[in-house]
């Protein structure tokens, strides 16, 4: 039975010689955009023992999503944009979920159980929330503040990857732009996706953002008045650095421009 991921409520899950929640890069960037990144790691605070799961399952993308941290980083890079990374896997609590989600914990994942996050204590979740979620969040959200005050009307952009098969179905995407209502932006990015040869790009596929909202959409975005895209990148195309930097490189060159009109038009209405 698993049962050393029960931690004292009263202490602090994160160890002195872990990393904190989240890791920012480039907060003084210029660009107005931020890229988020909710599923970049797949690091387990040592206290959790891994969730009682073994190496092989925290490489797969169960953990984290694979490729978008590096993608992320090479996006900002290329934007001058800020950024911000979460540094712990969504296994141990998912950044993109609303709090009362049940799968805010997953007890499995892609079928496989995930036997630290089974029966757990109220005060082990709420432990989670508070060390994790909630100190990723307030950085988030003090980004977002600090582009508005910058320049009125930023954007957020969140970088996403997804599976080439799930339940035995193939996906035939190879990007996906993600949104609720900020349809002006997303059908911007959908259009400049559509010039690529040979290449499929799903307009809210192969998940529907609206259904349900995510976390960070409604409160950093929507609630805001922010506008928000997420994009995804099948696994497959981005499962190593070099395609990785090749992959958002790509991202940029096709986006940069859709991107600059429509901030031209939130701006200046033009």
């Amino acid at each position: 039975m698993f049962g050393l991921n029960q931690v004292n409520s009263a202490a602090n899950m994160l160890l002195e010689s872990e990393p904190p929640p989240f890791e920012v890069r480039n907060p003084e960037g210029p660009a107005p955009i931020l890229i988020t990144c909710d599923h970049a790691g797949n690091r387990i605070p040592k206290q959790l023992e891994n969730l009682g799961l073994n190496n092989g399952e925290l490489q797969t993308h169960i953990a984290c999503d694979i490729g978008a941290r590096q993608v992320a980083i090479q996006l900002s890079r290329l934007f001058d944009a800020p950024l911000i990374l979460a540094n712990y896997s969504r296994l141990v609590i998912d950044l993109n979920r609303h709090l009362d989600d049940p799968t805010l914990i997953a007890d499995e994942s892609d079928h496989i159980p995930v036997s630290g996050n089974q029966n757990l204590q109220d005060t082990d979740r709420q432990q989670r929330i508070n060390q994790i979620f909630h100190p990723y969040h307030n950085q988030y959200g003090d980004l977002v503040s600090r582009m508005i005050e910058k320049h009125r009307t930023p954007i957020i952009l969140s970088v996403h990857s997804f599976t080439p098969c799930m339940d035995g179905f193939s996906r035939p995407w190879h990007f996906g732009l993600l949104y609720e209502k900020d349809e002006a932006l997303a059908r911007r990015l959908l259009a400049a996706f559509a010039k690529l040869p040979d290449r499929v790009t799903g307009d809210n596929k192969p998940y529907d953002a609206r259904v349900p909202q995510g976390y960070a959409q409604l409160v950093h975005a929507s609630d805001r008045g922010v506008e928000m895209a997420l994009i995804e990148i099948r696994q497959d195309l981005i499962a190593c650095a070099r395609d990785q930097v090749d992959i958002a490189n790509l991202v940029y060159e096709v986006t940069k421009s859709a991107i600059s009109e429509h901030l031209n038009q939130l701006q200046y209405g033009c």
